[in-house]
């Protein structure tokens, strides 16, 4: 009964559904006319799809069944009312290209192959009422397609979003759930990151180990880990290969290793024993690049891999690279000498050659980050520059070909901002708004137009390390929870819609503005379909009256949804006040909103805050202590996240302030650690209170790992008691 009276709250304020909505679709479509009438989808429609578009045609029909309760039959001919699949014309406009036609009769999705007909397919549904994306009956509804004409093909080839189960293994249900949001994106390569330090998710028939050992990390009932059987893969693209997405595996080398390694420790330079971490960090165990043993294994794993991904492209990582066991090892070095090799990063550039030339024979090629760049490889070796803009550049007019997967732009494991209560993300990069992901161009400026075709496309990429530094977003399975699938749909949804326009729509005819307004229908598209996704934050104005007093105008950028706001200090909820109109307060903070979709997802809250600059010279907050908190005249180790402040190596400094209570804070020391390391430590007596005298403690931080997490800790205790309270703040020093 609660949750019906809250639905009922909600329904209250959302507006009523448009029967025949103006088409609205993402990615924005090359040509799109809209003509006078409607389509409307009943139970007697039929699908017509010849031999060729028999899965698209598949996809369709379940998807109808599901949120309409139809199913509709598929035939080779229309006796009447139909849904018509044909590959047919000229490849001119390219494999991917389609044209959809919607009048009275029905609908027509034409295309010269089996590429364009899933992509209409998908462009079709985004033409009926959101509610056609629910995975249950839909009752009540009337499915009325507007009549249009479309003409449309992607800009890029290489569409793509990149999934990392290595860090924190997706189950196969996840992955074709992450396909089916891929698709319905026109999102068609899936970058697969199976192998890293800390996990080796594929199943390789020759090496069990791999997945025996290097698929797990913990002991007992911290254990935890798994892998995808070979039938598991097989299934995943094949179920890829329909929705029009290619599966592209990455196999990480020479670094990025270590769950191999730790299953096979003789694939090393030092055949140590190690073992799979739960902890991220950058190993500097390598495959042993001289060792016979090495190659024989690469080329087995890369043998079972070309059987099961039919790509052409096979990831293979290169990047960071630590060469400290390479300089060491004796193997190594013989080969240097051998192949007359002037340094380790040079030895890194032959063995990639090496493995590109393994594999131009079975047909493929390699594609790397772009530190494979400066190893020496061929131009014919595919980049991907993710923190070197300059690569891009570099590597166009060298002729490899490039997938941008920038960081400023294409890293979704970063929070959306800084807002209070956004998700956890990684914090080493600052965050990635939907605006600043989707106003980019993946082509630079200044290129020919040779070099301009270098350039396939770019990808998002969602890293899992943050499993590994926040346990609480793993599943739990004794209360069936999905947090690791929730917080990757949250995280890329909506800025995988920003990619698919950057990837698909001719720049010229791209607009924030334009793409904001159609967005709207989108997030309608994401509540049906049960996808986790951030709603934006209402746009709040104020006005002030005649009479001193302020006015509140909210304006929710979500269609089907509505606005709950609260006057009286409390957050507002799904079931707060619904705003129906502009609200008299007697000061900005005391306003606050969400934006509601109709299935009651609410957004961050609308608040305003008051700039607090009293400390600002001393840099960004990193955290506080608190009254009773600190030890009582006896330090207390206290610990603030520092992971993402710290964002390279160098000279930082933290500094205690004092803000309020009895009793100073003294601090004997403050440590830096990169995982569970310690990197810099400054021990000195300092204190703040009534007086500051050395509270600000000088770290010298040499070594830096991008994604690692870093923590401060400090001991620290009030002078005659604990009632103390302050702020801790961080900044790079020259």
């Amino acid at each position: 009964m609660r949750f019906a009276l809250t639905l009922a709250l909600l329904a209250a304020a959302l507006p009523v559904f448009a029967a025949d909505p103006s088409p609205l679709v993402i990615p924005k479509p090359v040509a799109l006319t809209r003509d006078s009438g409607s389509f409307t989808l009943t139970p007697q429609t039929v699908i017509v799809a010849d031999t060729a578009s028999q899965p698209a045609a598949r996809i369709l029909a379940d998807q109808l069944f599901k949120s309409t309760g139809y199913r509709l039959p598929i035939q080779s001919q229309a006796n009447g009312a139909a849904i018509i699949l044909r590959v047919e014309g000229s490849a001119a406009a390219g494999a991917e290209s389609y044209k959809l036609a919607v009048a009275s009769s029905g609908a027509t999705i034409t295309a010269p192959a089996y590429a364009g007909i899933a992509n209409g397919v998908q462009t079709l549904l985004q033409l009926l009422p959101s509610a056609i994306y629910s995975d249950h009956e839909v009752k009540g509804r009337t499915w009325v397609i507007p009549a249009v004409r479309i003409e449309d093909q992607p800009s890029y080839a290489w569409r793509g979003m990149m999934l990392d189960s290595s860090r924190y293994f997706f189950d196969k249900a996840f992955v074709l759930r992450y396909l089916d949001i891929m698709a319905a994106h026109k999102l068609n390569v899936l970058h697969f990151h199976l192998i890293d330090d800390a996990g080796w998710r594929l199943e390789i028939k020759k090496y069990p180990k791999l997945t025996e050992i290097g698929a797990f990390r913990g002991e007992g009932p911290t254990r935890q880990g798994g892998f995808y059987t070979q039938e598991d893969i097989r299934e995943i693209v094949k179920y890829a290969a329909d929705r029009n997405i290619t599966v592209v595996p990455e196999l990480e080398l020479p670094a990025h290793t270590l769950s191999a390694i730790a299953a096979y420790p003789w694939l090393s330079c030092t055949g140590k024993e190690q073992k799979v971490p739960a902890v991220h960090f950058i190993s500097d165990d390598l495959y042993c690049a001289g060792k016979a043993t090495t190659w024989q294994f690469l080329h087995d794993v890369l043998d079972e891999m070309c059987v099961l991904f039919p790509s052409t492209y096979i990831h293979i990582g290169g990047d960071e690279a630590k060469y400290t066991k390479w300089k060491a090892c004796p193997d190594c070095q013989k080969k240097m000498k051998e192949l007359g090799l002037k340094s380790e990063h040079e030895l890194q550039g032959w063995m990639t050659t090496e493995v590109e030339n393994y594999l131009k024979k079975k047909g493929r090629q390699i594609l790397g980050w772009d530190e494979i760049l400066g190893c020496g490889v061929s131009t014919t070796a595919g980049l991907m520059p993710w923190h070197d803009p300059k690569a891009v550049t570099e590597g166009a007019k060298r002729g490899n070909p490039l997938v941008l997967a920038l960081t400023n732009r294409c890293y979704f494991d970063v929070p959306e901002s800084k807002e209070p209560g956004e998700v956890p993300g990684a914090t080493w990069l600052p965050p990635i708004s939907l605006q600043q992901a989707y106003e980019w161009h993946p082509t630079p400026d200044g290129l020919t137009p040779q070099q301009e075709k270098t350039v396939l496309g770019a990808e998002g990429c969602l890293w899992s390390d943050q499993f590994l530094h926040k346990p609480f977003l793993a599943d739990t399975t004794p209360f069936n929870e999905d947090r690791s699938a929730r917080y990757l749909e949250y995280l890329m949804l909506p800025r995988a819609a920003a990619l698919a326009e950057v990837t698909w729509t001719p720049k010229a005819s791209r607009d924030w503005k334009d793409f904001s307004t159609r967005m709207a229908r989108q997030y309608a598209r994401y509540a049906a379909a049960g996808w986790n996704h951030r709603l934006p934050i209402p746009q709040v104005t104020f006005t002030k009256g005649t009479d001193g007093k302020l006015t509140a105008t909210a304006v929710s950028e979500v269609e089907d949804g509505g606005i709950r706001y609260t006057t009286d200090g409390n957050w507002p909820l799904a079931y707060s006040p619904a705003y129906t109109k502009p609200v008299t307060v007697e000061k900005e903070s005391d306003f606050r909103a969400v934006a509601v979709n109709a299935d009651g997802h609410i957004s961050l809250p609308f608040q305003t805050k008051a700039a607090d600059n009293r400390f600002a010279k001393y840099g960004e907050q990193i955290g506080e202590w608190k009254s009773g908190k600190v030890g009582d005249r006896k330090p207390l180790t206290v610990e603030f996240d520092a992971t993402g402040k710290i964002n390279q190596a160098g000279t930082y400094e933290v500094t205690f302030q004092f803000t309020d209570g009895k009793q100073r804070l003294d601090i004997d020391s403050v440590e830096v650690f990169l995982n569970q390391d310690s990197v810099a430590k400054d021990v000195h007596h300092g204190t703040t209170g009534a007086t500051n005298d050395k509270n600000v403690y000088r770290l010298k931080v040499d070594r830096y790992e991008t994604g690692a997490s870093f923590k401060i800790r400090a001991a620290v205790y009030g002078d005659e008691g604990s009632d103390s309270n302050g702020v801790v703040l961080l900044k790079k020093v020259p």
